[in-house]
């Protein structure tokens, strides 16, 4: 049975008449909404437990805070990258360069990874599909002529200059580009400014002001925390009146320095010529000298060895020689020995002989001669008268005594 709630006045409550509503002022919504709530007996405030509340509050706030921490109180830093640690309690940035995770109190502080790797600015003309053009850097040559030219700057965040990045740049690497573009731009009108329209050509030129950007850039950016790596310079175009007078005077040139290298290696090839020529009379004598050094050193050996050859010679004649004089006169010292003795010998056989024994000895010889010998003979007379020959006995010593040869023809 429900019980039904008396209707108290709120003066019997002790509480102060509300004011009267006039009755053409229509209700406001929120109040309809807390009669219809009211109206359901579900809302009331007087039943809570308080301190059930509290202790529920207070424990969803650590989990949120809980949560919190882990999924935004740690970042990751890797190595192509560079932290920076900002403390929202007292506005101090803190460098975080060690690699790996970095632990943070979300809301008390806030934590940016930086990008530290080379970044690349192109101001060209055509920026890539999808993108804009013309935001090559235009100037003035320094003869007047307008032109434009493509530049490409590479740079990168100085990772101990981080915090200085971030200072004048922002939380993000979003504001660096336009501050490198407005720099790169300024240099490269300074810079490419210098130079005529003839030496706008000359790509030696341009990499010589090109790095002279390069080292502008890096003292005036160098102090904001970017490092400038390298600036490029590309292509280049002129307006066409004087694109087409700068390439008439270029052709020009080109055959100006196409004559004088075509006399320049004319002179070359009659100088590489001469050198040729004299390079051979250079060997020719070369060869002669050396021929003649050769034959003269042939013709020393030759005469060292006939030298040799004669004082041997020299020497084996003179051996010979000595040795042939040595044994003739040994032979003749033989010889006279033997003479000698033998005349010595005739000497004591004719000292021997000079007695009687001699004769008879003589005379026994002759007639062991003559004593086979026949005597035949033919009678020749020149008288008609009839004469006798005889051997008287006492003619037989006569016939043994030598005779001479005249003697014997004689008796014969």
């Amino acid at each position: 049975m429900n019980e039904e709630t008396p209707n108290v006045s709120p003066e019997a409550n002790g509480g102060t008449p509300p004011d009267p509503v006039p009755e053409n002022t229509p209700e406001p919504a929120w109040r309809r909404f807390l009669r219809v709530v009211a109206d359901t007996g579900i809302f009331k405030p007087e039943e809570w437990p308080l301190k059930a509340i509290l202790s529920t509050i207070i424990l969803l706030i650590a989990v949120v805070l809980a949560l919190a921490v882990i999924q935004h109180g740690f970042a990751h830093v890797h190595e192509n990258e560079v932290g920076v640690l900002s403390d929202n309690l007292n506005g101090e940035l803190v460098l975080k360069e060690r690699v790996g995770y970095h632990f943070f109190i979300p809301y008390l502080a806030n934590f940016y990874v930086m990008d530290k790797t080379i970044q690349k600015l192109s101001l060209t003309w055509d920026q890539g599909p999808g993108k804009r053009t013309g935001q090559d850097v235009k100037l003035k040559a320094s003869d007047g002529s307008e032109l434009s030219i493509d530049i490409t700057v590479n740079y990168k965040l100085i990772p101990s200059r981080a915090v200085d990045v971030i200072r004048h740049c922002g939380i993000t690497m979003n504001l660096v580009e336009p501050l490198v573009e407005s720099y790169a731009r300024h240099a490269c009108l300074d810079a490419f400014g210098r130079l005529a329209s003839e030496e706008i050509y000359d790509a030696t030129k341009r990499n010589e002001m090109a790095q002279e950007v390069e080292k502008q850039l890096n003292r005036e950016l160098g102090q904001q925390g970017i490092e400038v790596i390298a600036v490029i310079p590309g292509e280049f175009r002129f307006y066409q009146e004087y694109e087409q007078i700068i390439r008439e005077k270029k052709l020009a040139d080109q055959k100006v320095e196409e004559q004088q290298s075509q006399a320049k290696a004319a002179l070359e090839d009659q100088e590489r010529r001469m050198i040729e020529a004299r390079k051979k009379a250079e060997t020719r004598m070369a060869m002669v000298d050396g021929e003649n050094a050769n034959k003269l050193i042939q013709a020393k050996t030759e005469h060292d060895k006939m030298e040799r050859e004669a004082e041997a010679q020299s020497r084996f004649t003179q051996v010979a020689a000595d040795t042939a004089l040595y044994s003739v006169t040994q032979q003749a010292e033989g010889r006279k020995a033997t003479l000698l003795a033998e005349a010595e010998g005739m000497e004591e056989q004719r000292k021997a002989m000079e007695g009687s024994g001699g004769a008879a000895m003589v005379e026994l010889e002759y007639a062991k001669h003559i004593g086979n010998t026949r005597f035949s003979g033919t009678a020749i007379t020149r008288q008609p008268t009839i004469q006798q020959f005889s051997v008287q006995p006492s003619d037989a010593a006569a016939v043994l005594m030598p005779v001479s040869p005249s003697q014997q023809g004689g008796r014969r």
